[in-house]
């Protein structure tokens, strides 16, 4: 088939020649010899027009072929020259014709197909989705299509003609003239994503693509430019970016999740492996570091109101006395270059605090000249960095403070909120665990007291008992005289009275913790119940050549049971004689002061310890709790004292300089100027 088809033209070309023949043929009356070849042009052109130039060169041959032949049937033609250079001139424009036809039809058609080309273009330009928009080389639009018209708001008319910086948002200006030196160069700018104004004033987010355009000389003449809606793209992209980035922010924090569970497991299984509360605080203290800060001070409030600093660490452990050092002069500092420490606001405010690095070298800054140069020496050598502190809390109630901070020399970073709830979490725990340790202290020291009180008591009821049977064995005898039987009278008198104190004291702490105390309250004369006090206990002080001093001034009457009052009185007095050598001086001082009765009880005695003042109104407690102790008693007296103040509404306080210095006891209850009497009975509050 190929074959045919290339065969074709040629055969084209032969039918041209015979037609040209047969009208040749038909025309000769009128035509005559003078003109052969002229019917013969028409084929040859029309044979290289569909055929070209082989098949016009076939027309051609054949052509002058037939003409050969009817020359050599009419010799008489050929042998004339005239003839001859006819036909060689009709073969050379044969030939002419040939080429120049094919180049004609050739020229027709490559005319045709660019037009059609063009047209094409223009249509696929027109229907594009995408905006197609060409320029001249200074940025002039001289086309716009219609997704151009529908991205950016503006028609062709609009556009064309105007710079293209109409469509760029002045602050990517930059981006043009980049984009055009390189067209100028020949470079293509391959897809740049970017920003573009729309009509209304709108950005939209476009892909664009610029190409250099050619004339047919290869000259750069233009740019077309290709724009693209990526506004959908760029959301979705933006939306897979969030949700890779929360992905990744998820798989973090479980990472982080994960290490703080370790962690505190850790923590809870330290913890719970003593019941040392110093050993606790150390091993908790030091298990934080460096994961929490770069050192660490805990100080707790004990019972009485006192901070101590318990445990304190550094990630240096050479360092770690500093740390300890600066702490403990942050503490004690009194006076006009005393220190506000943070802690004390964690105290008071209950809740957690923390300190960037430049808060906390504005307050070393502000504090630099008003403390103790040797407290900013300290510091300086620290060279804290951050801080971060958190109340111990224990049954709702702020015990102390748990601090961490970061130095310059070590980690050098600041708390962020996941330190802090890290933070507050391991402060819960150690609380519990510090808690923990102190009841299982509290509760061996109980034991401890209570195994010392029940020795104490066996002694002190053995004692008189011993001397009471003694006595009675002799008198049961009959063999004594007068003066030793009242003597034995005496002795069994005094000790049974001993003994019934004892019982007594005995019987008001159990009331007391039962609830079961009652007072007659009626408004009653302070220094005659001081008084009657002094009466009683005058014969023991007698005996030990102890003076008794009362001073008072008017009366001061108090509502309260006149009896407990005395028996206050009484216990202090006592109290008093016992701990004053023999030659001593007891005083005892009431008076009225911002509306409060004041009894004071001060003696020149052995004073009371440094160590145990803050327990000397505790129940079963003894500065000598030995049974070869130089001083008896159940240590009762002065526990039930400090009970009966405060069921009457008032405080006790006691004072000494230490040992050998004596000590001063005072009693305040409220003053009461009327004096009608009050006939009114309380269940009462046990001892606390």
């Amino acid at each position: 088939m190929e074959r045919a088809a290339r065969q074709y033209p040629y055969a084209l070309a032969l039918v041209f020649v015979i037609m040209a023949e047969a009208i040749r043929t038909v025309a000769a009356p009128w035509l005559g010899p003078n003109v052969p070849f002229l019917l013969f042009y028409p084929a040859i052109m029309l044979a290289a027009w569909y055929g070209g130039f082989g098949p016009g060169l076939l027309a051609t041959s054949a052509s002058a072929a037939v003409t050969v032949s009817e020359f050599v049937f009419e010799p008489h033609l050929l042998q004339d020259t005239q003839n001859t250079i006819p036909l060689a001139i009709f073969i050379a424009a044969g030939i002419i014709v040939s080429r120049l036809n094919e180049n004609l039809h050739r020229a027709i058609i490559a005319r045709s197909a660019g037009a059609f080309a063009a047209h094409h273009l223009a249509a696929i330009v027109e229907s594009s989705d995408d905006a197609i928009i060409g320029k001249d080389l200074h940025a002039v639009i001289t086309s716009w299509n219609q997704a151009a018209e529908r991205l950016f708001g503006y028609t062709a008319a609009e556009a064309i003609g105007r710079s293209i910086t109409f469509i760029i948002p002045a602050d990517r200006l930059d981006e043009e003239s980049n984009i055009m030196e390189r067209i100028r160069r020949g470079d293509r700018v391959d897809p740049l994503e970017t920003i573009r104004l729309r009509k209304n004033g709108s950005t939209v987010a476009t892909s664009i693509t610029i190409s250099p355009i050619r004339d047919e000389t290869g000259a750069i003449v233009g740019a077309s430019t290709i724009a693209r809606d990526i506004t959908e793209r760029a959301v979705a992209e933006r939306t897979l970016e969030e949700l890779l980035d929360r992905e990744r922010q998820a798989r973090g924090q479980a990472v982080v999740a994960s290490d703080r569970l370790a962690f505190l497991s850790d923590v809870s299984l330290l913890l719970t492996t003593t019941l040392d509360y110093g050993e606790t605080l150390d091993r908790a203290v030091h298990l934080a570091l460096p994961r929490l800060g770069d050192y660490c001070n805990v100080i707790v409030e004990d019972h009485h109101g006192t901070v101590r600093h318990v445990a304190w660490g550094h990630v240096v452990r050479e360092k770690e006395p500093l740390v300890r050092d600066l702490a403990l002069r942050a503490l004690e500092s009194t006076g006009p270059s005393a220190v506000p420490t943070f802690a004390q606001r964690i105290m008071k405010a209950g809740t957690t605090l923390v300190v960037s690095q430049e808060k906390l070298r504005e307050t070393a800054s502000g504090l630099a000249n008003q403390i103790d140069p040797a407290l900013v020496k300290l510091g300086e050598q620290l060279r804290a960095y951050a801080y971060i502190g958190t109340p111990l809390i224990v049954r709702g109630r702020v015990v102390g403070v748990m601090s961490f901070g970061t130095t310059e020399q070590e980690s050098r970073r600041e708390y962020t909120d996941s330190d802090v709830a890290l933070v507050e979490e391991f402060a819960r725990r150690v609380s519990t665990a510090v808690e923990n340790a102190r009841l299982f202290r509290q509760t061996e020291e109980l034991n401890r007291l209570k195994d010392e009180f029940l020795a104490t008591l066996s002694h002190e009821l053995r004692t008189p008992l011993s001397a009471i049977l003694g006595w009675s064995r002799m008198l049961s005898t009959g063999h004594l005289d007068a003066l030793r039987m009242k003597q034995a009278s005496e002795a069994i008198v005094r000790n049974a009275q001993a003994q019934a104190k004892i019982v007594d004291d005995i019987l008001d702490v159990a009331r007391g913790m039962a609830g079961n105390l009652r007072l007659d309250m009626q408004a009653v004369d302070l220094v005659t119940v001081a008084q009657h006090g002094i009466e009683a206990i005058a014969p023991a002080a007698s005996a030990k050549k102890i003076d008794i001093d009362m001073r008072a001034a008017n009366p001061i009457r108090v509502v309260g049971d006149a009896v407990r009052l005395q028996q206050i009185v009484w216990n202090l007095l006592s109290n008093a004689v016992k701990f004053t050598p023999s030659g001593g001086r007891v005083t005892v001082d009431v008076g009225r002061r911002s509306g409060e009765a004041v009894l004071e009880v001060s003696d020149t005695g052995s004073g009371i310890p440094q160590a145990f003042l803050p327990f000397v109104f505790d129940k079963f407690r003894q500065a000598d709790a030995s049974l070869t102790r130089q001083h008896g008693g159940l240590g009762l007296g002065l526990a039930i004292a400090r009970h009966l103040v405060e069921l009457h509404g008032g405080t006790i306080e006691a004072q000494s300089g230490g040992e050998g210095c004596g000590a001063t006891f005072i009693v305040r209850v409220p003053a009461h100027e009327r004096q009608e009497t009050h006939e009114t009975h309380h269940d009462l509050e046990s001892i606390s």
